[in-house]
C-alpha cells in the first residue's frame, strides 16, 4: 500500500492534483495507493498522526501554520517524497531550513502543464525510491490485497482470534498466518518473547527480566514467557 497525502490552499489546486496524481501512479507503480485530499490543515495532521508513515506528501506551506508544521512532519515521514507547494511572498527561510530537505519544490501559481512536467520526473524518482525500500519491507496479505510493510516501522507482532497483528505507532494490520512463518522472513532483531508476541528488539525501551515483560518505546507492556527469557536477556546484555 502507498500511502499518499496532499494539503493543498484551493480546491481548484486539490482538482488539479487528484486529475493527475492517479494517472502517474498507475503508470509508474504496481501498487495500491490510499489518496487523502485536503485543503484544512487540522485534517492533514490527524491523517499523519492516524497514519504510521507516508510514502508521499504534497504540502502547500502557504497555508496559515503549515509551513510551520514542516520540521515535525519531516520528523514522523523521514523517507517520504515531499512536494513542497510555497508562495514567492513567503521568507525561503521557512521551507529551506535543515532538517525539511523538500524533493521537489513548486513556487505557485499552480499551472497545469507545468506541474504535468515535475510529476513525471518526480514519478520516476519515486518508482526506484518504492523499488528500492521493498528490499526492507515485509510482504503481507490482508484481507483480500498484497501489503508492504517497513521494517523498521513495526513496533510488534501478535496473535490474537486466528490472526497475526502487526502493531505500528497507534496503526494495526491483521494477516492469516502464524508468527514461526512471519519469523522465517525477519531479520534476527525481531525477537520471540512470548508464544503469542515477536517484538521489534530495536524499540525496546526497557527489559525487565525479572517481572517477565517488556516495555516499548510507544509505551506498551509485552509479555515474557519462561521458553523465551533467557534469550531476550542475552540480547538485552549484549546491547546495552
Amino acid at each position: 500500500m502507498i500511502y499518499y497525502l496532499s494539503l493543498m490552499e484551493s480546491r481548484l489546486e486539490t482538482r488539479m492534483l487528484k486529475a493527475l496524481i492517479p494517472s502517474y501512479a498507475a503508470k509508474y507503480t504496481d501498487d495500491y495507493w490510499d489518496y487523502c485530499y485536503t485543503e484544512y490543515l487540522d485534517e492533514a495532521l490527524q491523517r499523519i498522526e492516524d497514519i504510521a508513515k507516508h510514502d508521499i506528501i504534497a504540502w502547500d506551506a502557504s497555508i496559515k501554520e503549515a509551513g510551520n508544521e514542516l520540521l515535525n512532519i519531516r520528523k514522523a515521514n523521514p523517507t517520504a517524497f515531499l512536494f513542497l507547494f510555497a508562495s514567492g511572498r513567503m521568507n525561503p527561510m521557512l521551507y529551506v531550513r535543515a532538517g525539511i530537505a523538500p524533493d521537489a519544490l513548486w513556487i505557485k501559481p499552480l499551472e497545469k502543464e507545468g506541474l504535468s512536467k515535475v510529476l513525471e520526473e518526480s514519478f520516476e524518482l519515486i518508482h526506484e525510491r518504492i523499488k528500492n525500500s521493498k528490499d526492507k519491507m515485509i510482504t503481507i496479505l490482508s484481507g483480500n490485497s498484497q501489503k508492504y510493510i517497513e521494517l523498521d516501522l513495526i513496533d510488534y507482532m501478535e496473535t490474537r482470534e486466528k490472526k497475526v497483528y502487526i502493531r505500528m505507532k497507534n496503526q494495526e494490520v491483521s494477516m492469516y498466518g502464524t508468527l514461526d512463518d512471519l519469523m522465517l522472513k525477519l531479520p534476527k532483531y525481531f525477537m520471540r518473547c512470548h508464544r503469542s508476541y515477536v517484538v521489534n528488539m530495536l524499540h525496546v525501551d526497557r527489559i525487565k527480566v525479572a517481572e517477565n515483560y517488556i516495555i516499548m518505546k510507544n509505551g506498551d507492556t509485552i509479555p515474557v514467557s519462561r521458553t523465551y527469557k533467557r534469550e531476550i536477556k542475552e540480547y538485552g546484555i549484549k546491547n546495552e
